[in-house]
């Protein structure tokens, strides 16, 4: 998990962010956009395995808490993640990120084509540290009924 800062430009308008496209030198294949109504929802912590995924994550509007579960040595790693940074994930992590304001808007660049098939869910709670940091905010995040029950 690489964190990386975002330039913001602002006025009496609002904010503008240059957003490019070859960040961290990879071809991306799809742009996904997450629209988080409540405080507190909670999507993750998601992973592919054919292909396997890398993604960058970037928040145009509140706050995460960005979680990387590394996948081969079982490591947590987490950021604050507002306009002004975004997360680079490598293939071998697990994702997921609690909204800490209602009304989250969250844009994924993703690598790697989505395979049903081989997606897999793991459930935050089985993972002491990653229970530990969401219980910091809120001990029933609103999560999907598929998340919850892990796959």
């Amino acid at each position: 998990m690489k964190v990386v800062e975002h330039k913001i430009f602002k006025d009496n308008r609002g904010s503008y962010t240059p957003f490019p496209l070859d960040v961290m030198g990879v071809d991306w294949d799809q742009c996904s956009i997450s629209i988080n109504e409540g405080r507190h929802t909670f999507r993750g912590l998601h992973f592919q395995t054919h292909p396997p995924q890398e993604k960058y994550v970037k928040v145009i509007r509140g706050g995460i808490i960005d979680i990387g579960y590394d996948l081969v040595n079982g490591k947590v790693k987490h950021q604050m993640v507002d306009e002004g940074n975004a997360v680079y994930l490598h293939k071998d992590y697990a994702h997921g990120f609690l909204t800490l304001e209602p009304d989250t808007i969250v844009v994924y660049l993703v690598k790697g084509e989505y395979s049903p098939e081989s997606e897999h869910s793991i459930v935050w709670q089985s993972i002491p540290e990653v229970k530990e940091l969401i219980n910091k905010y809120t001990n029933f995040p609103i999560i999907s009924i598929k998340d919850a029950k892990g796959k």
